[in-house]
Parts: structure tokens; sequence; C-alpha cells
């Protein structure tokens, strides 16, 4: 076997015990080594000699690593610091590693992006460092007072993250995908490791349920929030579940992999709420390594959301200690009314669930032109119960349902008309103005618009969602009475209507009806039996806009648009229901308070073919999260 020679060796005076831990190589023939003693050699490969060297100063910790890129030396110390020097091998100064006083061991990266490994994964934008030319003639007592955030610049990482996520079918409900979902978690735990996370972790829910990821970011040092149960956080609440594809004919690109076309990002879960969940993180892990989070900021990322948050409510109670008090609680989980102007959104109406099913005493269907009249009809039963539970104008009829609806207030309803001016005369090609513009004369289409918005936002709804029979002959057979006749519905609760005793009306007021249908019916051969489920699954939520914790909100999201105008964002209330966020401000009453951060827009299509996300808000989003976090010590005492 044929053993290489060394072309050459290069040797230094003898210093005992001296070693050479790593090896950079630099424009114009220079090598760098990385030595025990804290010291970089600088090598003339050309002359074959040490023509300088670099010396950290006093402190002298082992270099670990080295990485010459974009005309820099970065060297990685055993101290978690990071030194640099210019390409003229001028001092630029040092930055400290999220994990401070654990060693540097590897350095990779460039153009204008520095990846540091250690005890975690580190990616810093070091693009800043080019902006001019070094004038430092001594090393700099302080860390460099540039920007050395995790890389954030055109959002690189952050996009290359949200594609593998896309990638995994974290399709909730499924069994056969839930390998897809928990391995959607580990992405999303490892991913907070990386991102200098100082605990990310899965917490178990229920049985059969996907778990819960847990990530922390600690309060910069100098902050003084303690990191104890009862201390001030903020609580990010988001959900890696997305619902099926669907008919992924009606996609114009393939649902789980992220494609971008026209400014838009398109996938899966890009809006609904992978990437709001991401820019989120990246926010706030870009506030860590400026050393600018002034409270603890705590993730609550489950993954059962789109079928009513299974097993939250255990997994919270279990590790409530993790999560300490939080006064804010943040999450992206609904979108603008328009497409250009951005919105707060500040209330939810609430959500019960109903499932009826009416059963023949037969075992069977049978032949309507043989025991027609004979014979119960499950179907035509379940027709009369549905037709008395609202009438033709969508007016509920159960008996006190609208008892406790609260009041509108005058202010309430000159909001409403300043919002629906605001979005007919500025938004005239948004979804919401287009299908509702049946009028050519403003005054009508707002009008109309006024009221759409109040029965969708102010007002309770009853909807039917499905009727079916007992049998797939049944459905297509025109001649067979079926045995069995079911329908699923739900009812939109708002304030100030109490879940249970809805609920209960409900209940009661099936049940009566039913009573009453059979009453009427002649004798036959068979009888009818009622199975009826009811379940409360969200409470409404309103909050306060006008509290200083929305205050501040506005402003980031003002100040990142360079939007100069008090009517922005606008405030806004959704139909649909998130049943964690009333939950979580109750859990954690009574100083938390729920923001509610859109950065989607009204045509993103979450729940339906070709969901997408635009790129551009995708990228402002996570700056308003930077910006509102940035300064939440200032609205959040830190006590």
């Amino acid at each position: 076997d044929h053993v290489p020679e060394p072309i050459a060796t290069l040797a230094r005076d003898a210093i005992e015990d001296e070693c050479v831990h790593a090896l950079a190589l630099g424009t114009d023939g220079l090598l760098f080594a990385g030595l025990q003693s804290g010291a970089i050699d600088v090598w003339d490969l050309e002359t074959m000699q040490r023509i300088r060297e670099l010396s950290p100063g006093d402190m002298r910790p082992s270099v670990y690593a080295l990485r010459y890129t974009d005309g820099f030396i970065f060297a990685g110390a055993a101290d978690g610091r990071v030194r640099v020097w210019t390409g003229d091998l001028s001092e630029v100064g040092y930055f400290a590693t999220a994990a401070a006083a654990s060693p540097v061991l590897a350095l990779a990266g460039g153009d204008g992006e520095l990846v540091v490994g250690g005890r975690r994964v580190g990616f810093w934008d070091v693009a800043a460092l080019g902006g001019g030319e070094s004038s430092m003639a001594d090393p700099p007592e302080a860390p460099l007072a540039i920007s050395m955030h995790r890389t954030r610049r055109h959002g690189t990482r952050m996009l290359n993250a949200l594609a593998q996520w896309v990638r995994l079918r974290s399709v909730s409900g499924v069994p056969e995908l839930q390998p897809e979902c928990r391995r959607a978690a580990r992405f999303l735990r490892d991913l907070m490791r990386q991102l200098g996370a100082s605990d990310a972790r899965l917490l178990a829910t229920t049985a059969g349920a996907n778990p819960l990821v847990y990530g922390r970011f600690d309060a910069s040092n100098g902050s003084g929030s303690s990191s104890g149960p009862e201390s001030p956080s903020v609580l990010v609440y988001g959900h890696y579940d997305v619902m099926p594809a669907g008919d992924e004919h009606q996609w114009t690109s393939r649902p789980f992999e992220l494609s971008g076309r026209d400014g838009y990002l398109y996938g899966r879960g890009v809006t609904d709420d992978k990437g709001p969940v991401l820019a989120t993180l990246f926010a706030v892990a870009e506030l860590a390594a400026a050393n600018a989070l002034t409270l603890p900021v705590v993730f609550c990322i489950e993954g059962e959301e789109e079928r009513g948050s299974a097993g939250l409510h255990e997994a919270m109670e279990t590790h409530r200690a993790l999560f300490g008090a939080p006064r804010l609680i943040l999450l992206s989980s609904s979108y603008w009314l328009g497409e250009t102007t951005p919105c707060l959104t500040y209330g939810m109406r609430g959500s019960i669930r109903a499932n009826l099913r009416i059963e023949s005493s037969r075992a069977a269907d049978v032949h309507a032109g043989v025991w027609g009249g004979a014979v119960s009809e499950p179907l035509t039963c379940l027709a009369h119960v549905l037709s008395r539970l609202a009438d033709p104008a969508g007016r509920v009829l159960v008996p006190g349902f609208h008892d406790a609806v609260r009041a509108v207030s005058s202010a309430e309803q000159n909001a409403m008309r300043r919002l629906v001016e605001w979005i007919t005369d500025k938004e005239a090609r948004a979804p919401l103005v287009t299908r509702t513009a049946q009028s050519p004369a403003p005054d009508e289409t707002r009008a109309l618009l006024f009221d759409q918005l109040m029965q969708r936002w102010r007002f309770p709804t009853l909807t039917v969602h499905h009727v079916d029979v007992s049998t797939v002959a049944a459905r297509s057979n025109t001649t067979l009475v079926p045995a069995a006749a079911q329908a699923s519905l739900s009812v939109r609760v708002v304030p100030d209507q109490s879940l249970d005793d809805i609920a209960h009306k409900l209940r009661a007021h099936i049940e009566d009806a039913f009573s009453q249908v059979v009453a009427h019916e002649p004798a036959l051969l068979d009888t009818l039996t009622l199975h009826l489920d009811v379940q409360p699954v969200a409470n409404w939520w309103l909050a306060d806009p006008n509290t200083p914790v929305y205050r501040a909100a506005a402003k980031a999201i003002r100040d990142e648009w360079a939007v100069g105008v008090d009517d922005v964002p606008l405030l806004i209330r959704e139909g649909g229901s998130i049943p964690a966020v009333p939950w979580l401000e109750s859990f954690f009453a009574p100083h938390a308070v729920a923001v509610n951060l859109p950065m989607g827009q009204s045509s993103d299509n979450a729940h339906l073919d070709n969901e997408r996300i635009s790129l551009e808000n995708l990228m402002h989003g996570r700056q308003v999260v930077y910006r509102l976090l940035k300064d939440i010590g200032d609205v959040i005492p830190a006590e």
C-alpha cells in the first residue's frame, strides 16, 4: 500500500505541551492554526514562514474551531466565545454563544451566515461585519456592538425549516399518520434546541393523542426576571397538526411540499399554523441571541388543535410549573379581514357540537313498496326534528337560546360602521367585499356587509353540517326505508351565553321535538329511539383592545408596516372558535391576556385546497412579533 508522504512540515519554536486543535485556509496563501494556548498562528504557505500570532489578550482559552469566510477569520474557543479578525488580521471583537462557558467545537457556513456548534447548534447572521472597514487597533474590552443575531437575512433558515416541516404530513386523527405527527413534533423540538432554547421537550397528553411541544427561552441577563413557577412569562400558543389535504387533484402543487409562486408560499399548514409558529419562534430566538428578552418566553405547541385540543388540559395541568405565570398569551391563528390591511383579532365565538341518531327497532332497511306505511321512517322523523331547530331565516328556535346574548352597544355599532367603511373603500377587491357587493350602490353594499359581519361575529348561530342514513344501499337505492338516520350539527355561542346552559337547552329541545314527532305517529310495526350526544367544545373569547398589551401589539404592527394611521390595524373578531384560547386565559387567570396576531390574508384558503400565505406577510409577521416582544417589558413589569 502506498503511504502518502508530507509535502512540507510547518514547525514553530518548540513549546512544551502545545497542540494544534484547528486549521483554516485563508486567501493569499495563508494558513491559520488554532492552538491549545489560545493563540492563532498565521503561516504563509508560499514562504513556509510563520508571519503573525493572533492573540486573544489576557484570557487565553484553547481554540477548538476556525473558519475563514466572507473576508473574516472566526475562532471558536473553550470559553464559548467566537473571536473575529479581518482578512488583514485586525481584531474586530468577539461574541458569546447562547451556551456561554460551553466550548465552541465547530464552525461552518458562509455568505453572511455562521453556524456555531457546541452543546447546541446556532445560526448567526454575520453579514453586518462586512458593512465597513474595522478601525480597531486594540482588542475591544466588550462584546461586539454590531448585530450578531441568529440569521434573519432573507429568512433563508426559516424558509428551509418550513419546507422540511410542511413535508411532514402531521394530520391529527388519522392513525396511519400518527408517526408523521410525532416526527413533526420532534422536528420542532430539535429546531428549538438549535435556535438556543434553554429547554425543549415533548410532553405527553392523553392516550392516543399527539404530544405537546414545550420550549423555553430564558430572559436575557440583567433583565431582573426570575425563573420560578409564579414568575411572569410570555406564552406562545400554536399547533403543528394540520387538516387533510382533501382531493389532491384540486391542488396546483403537491400539498405536502412547499412551493413558491407569485410571492406566495403554498402547502398544507403554511398559514394554519406552521408558518406563523416558525415566524414567532425565529423572532424569539433572534431576541434571545441579541440579549433582548425582558421576560422568559415559553412555547406550547400542540398536535391536536384540529380535533378539539385533546389532551391539552391534562398536559398543562401536569406541567403547569414549566410555564410560569404568563402575562401574555400570544398566538397567530386567524386572518386579515381583507388582503392589504393588517388586523388584530380580539374576539371569537364559542362552539357546541351535537350528533343525533334516530334508530328503528327493526334490524335492517326494508323495501318501501312492501313495508311503506307500516314501519317507522327514521329519516322523516329526523327531518321533522331538524326543522324545529331554526326558522327559515336562520333564527334558532331553542327556548331561552337568546336570553343571555349581550346587547349590542352603540359603541360597537359605530366601530362596525367605521370598519365597514374602511374595508369597502380601501379593500374593494377583497373576497369579503366582492362576495357581498350585490348592489352597485355603495350604501346598500355597506349595509349588507354590516349585517353580515354582525351575524358572523356578534350573534349565535346553529348549523346542520351533515345528514346520513344507515347503509350504503339506503343512500343510493330509492326503494328502501332506512333503518336509521343521523345528523351532525354545531352551535356558535357569543357573550354572555354559557356553554353548559346552551348545551342543556339544546339537548332538552331536541329530546322534546323527537317526543312530539313520535307521539303523532300511528301504530306501527316498530319503534324509534333517539341517541343524542351534545358536547361543549370551546367557550367564546373576548378581549379588551384598549389594554396596554393590545395597544403595544397595535403599535408593533403600525411600526413594522410603516402605517401612520390610527385606524390600522383593523380591530376584528372571528366567527370561528379556538378552544385553547379562552381555556388558557382562565387557566392562567387573573393576569393572562391573549392576543391573536393574524399574519395571513383572507384568501389564504386555510383547510381548503391550495392553502397559502404571502411571503411578505410571513416576514413582516415575524418582525411584528420581534417588535412586540422586544418592548414587552415596558408593558408587563418583570416582577
